[in-house]
């Protein structure tokens, strides 16, 4: 029987493959498109996991801080020497113990899916964010869908597929009191299959500008009204 840690391993481990670099660059690319950090800004992710996300936001000076229920993971990105104990907070996603509006920026990567209370989790985001919400996701309309390689399936396979519209809606119920004061933005990546699209970029990239909602990988995002 294969343990969840070795789950975790082979997932993190894929990534140094081509195709696996392939899509880090790419959701990044896309998250750093979609957010426009500035330098300097307070960063809190929800579901940081084994700390890939805070360990890359820091490298861009950013004040990043990373939100995990699940004290393995939680223990895993402790154990990185660029991550900080101050910069981890063992918590579910639903109750975060940091004040109102203390980080410009609140995001999901892929994390949201694993939410118990998906409402409720977007209410406390937007407690938190002084700006923009972002929330990344595996979109279950993606042309390549067919196509996930096995390490992807295997670390999701308990997540709730999820899409744009999906998001967008779960987002109006929860800021239903809060109609005028947000507006939502949504871009897709990775429309070709993984296994392929690292040897035509060019394709991907052009696709991204039509931002048509069959991307393997969105991001939506809560911008606050000023």
């Amino acid at each position: 029987m294969v343990s969840d840690a070795e789950v975790v391993r082979d997932y993190e481990r894929w990534f140094l493959s081509p195709f696996g670099m392939y899509v880090d660059e790419k959701e990044k690319e896309l998250l750093i498109n979609s957010m426009r950090f500035k330098r300097g800004e307070r960063v809190l992710e929800i579901g940081c996991g084994t700390g890939r996300y805070v360990q890359y936001l820091s490298e861009l000076e950013l004040d990043v801080v990373g939100v995990e229920p699940v004290y393995e993971m939680a223990k895993r990105a402790l154990q990185k020497s660029t991550i900080k104990k101050e910069q981890i907070i063992i918590s579910s996603y639903e109750k975060i113990p940091v004040g109102d509006n203390s980080f410009e920026n609140v995001i999901f990567m892929h994390s949201f899916a694993f939410s118990m209370d998906k409402i409720q989790a977007i209410k406390e985001a937007y407690r938190i964010a002084s700006k923009k919400i972002g929330i990344g996701f595996l979109n279950k309309h993606s042309l390549t869908t067919i196509f996930k390689v096995k390490e992807r399936k295997e670390v999701y396979k308990d997540a709730m597929p999820l899409c744009g519209r999906e998001i967008k809606k779960m987002i109006e119920i929860a800021l239903s009191d809060k109609k005028g004061e947000y507006s939502i933005g949504i871009n897709y990546t990775l429309y070709l299959p993984i296994n392929i699209a690292y040897l035509f970029p060019f394709i991907d990239d052009f696709l991204e500008n039509i931002n048509l909602p069959f991307g393997d990988f969105g991001m939506v995002v809560i911008k606050k009204n000023k």
